[in-house]
């Protein structure tokens, strides 16, 4: 007899909320916002590559002309879930990448600018079900207003202090205006749509998603995971994965920025290396858990998986020793296969060992 749908979320609720998985609020309370703040940042760049960064329009074009803001509509939408500090600093460094890599100069005024933005976005944060009071969305619009005109204040200002020297109405017109209508157009009604959408979706009932293939783990094992909040929907991930895919997101995107604004590329016999000598702590972390030596933690398989993401996507850069790698890469997942295999024989033998029935020889020969 299958389940239905209600009585298996209530049994992951139940497992999950008695797991080892809750006592992990200090490692989500540092390593979440690094997380959104990262994703800021990459989101940020490569949006501004596709469609321009929100002074794009304003550093390559100075004349007064009306553009959707895409790069701007995505930056204020995740500002507004993730807040102040991610908002400011995601602006900020992601704009400031973005100029490394494609301007000549650096305008500096305009990564501050979009810093301020991004914290102003943020002031008014979203939470979950916020959007059941309908003066809430008025309330959203209205902060999306404030800021846009707040910005468009600062945009005017800076170019009045700072040279070169225009007149005061083409600052206004071609600088302060061409922003505020810019917002108008791309998200002061647009972010509060996308908001209410977001609140009916994910957080219209409080959920939990944990499927094998996201986890990797069964239920009982829900302490190898972690998970992250999307309104009220709760989806749990591989703790050692999400750490791998971080660490290639992370170190792919700081090659490519630096190779953009620097030409910069890793040498070949380095990357070797580093594919050598990364892998090597997730190995050490996996192989004593799975021999039993010790329990590893959340932690440990997060920040070992970030430094094997890191080696993986440093194996790009090592195509002049090809073979070399494909032996060393052949070696780890031998070493792996046979960590797993020497593991599962001694949990095996000690399973057997502990449900031994004893048994009195001369009451067996009676």
């Amino acid at each position: 007899m299958r389940e239905h749908p209600n009585q298996k979320q209530e049994k992951v609720e139940q497992t999950i909320n008695s797991s080892k998985i809750i006592k992990f609020d200090n490692l989500r309370e540092i390593f979440l916002p690094l997380f959104i703040l990262i994703f800021i940042i990459i989101t940020y760049f490569y949006f501004s590559e596709a469609f321009g960064s929100i002074s794009s329009i304003y550093v390559q074009e100075s004349s007064f002309s009306l553009h959707f803001g895409v790069t701007l509509l995505i930056f204020v939408f995740f500002s507004f879930l993730a807040g102040p500090y991610q908002g400011f600093f995601g602006g900020l460094l992601g704009e400031f990448f973005y100029q490394l890599a494609f301007y000549d100069i650096i305008y500096f005024e305009w990564i501050l600018i979009i810093g301020i933005l991004g914290l102003l976005s943020g002031i008014y944060k979203y939470k979950p079900l916020k959007y059941a009071d309908g003066i809430k969305i008025y309330y959203t619009f209205l902060s999306i207003l404030i800021s846009s005109s707040i910005v468009s204040g600062l945009i005017i200002l800076f170019n009045i202090i700072l040279p070169p020297s225009l007149s005061l109405k083409v600052i206004v017109i071609d600088y302060g205006f061409k922003f505020f209508f810019e917002s108008f157009l791309s998200i002061v009604f647009v972010v509060p749509i996308l908001l209410v959408l977001y609140d009916r979706i994910l957080a219209k009932q409080e959920r939990y998603v944990y499927e094998i293939f996201l986890t990797h783990h069964p239920i009982y094992q829900s302490d190898h995971t972690f998970h992250l909040k999307f309104g009220r929907t709760y989806f749990y991930f591989c703790s050692r994965c999400s750490g791998v895919l971080v660490g290639a997101f992370i170190s792919a995107f700081f090659m490519d920025v630096f190779q953009k604004a620097f030409e910069f590329t890793l040498v070949s016999e380095l990357a070797v290396i580093l594919c050598i000598l990364l892998p090597i702590p997730s190995v050490i972390d996996w192989g004593t858990q799975s021999f039993g030596i010790r329990s590893s933690n959340t932690p440990l398989r997060l920040f070992t998986g970030f430094f094997l993401g890191m080696g993986l996507n440093y194996l790009v850069y090592t195509r002049q020793y090809y073979f070399f790698m494909l032996i060393i890469v052949a070696f780890y997942f031998f070493l792996v296969a046979l960590l797993m295999y020497l593991g599962k024989r001694r949990t095996s033998k000690d399973y057997n060992d502990d449900n031994k029935i004893p048994i009195d020889k001369e009451e067996f020969y009676e």
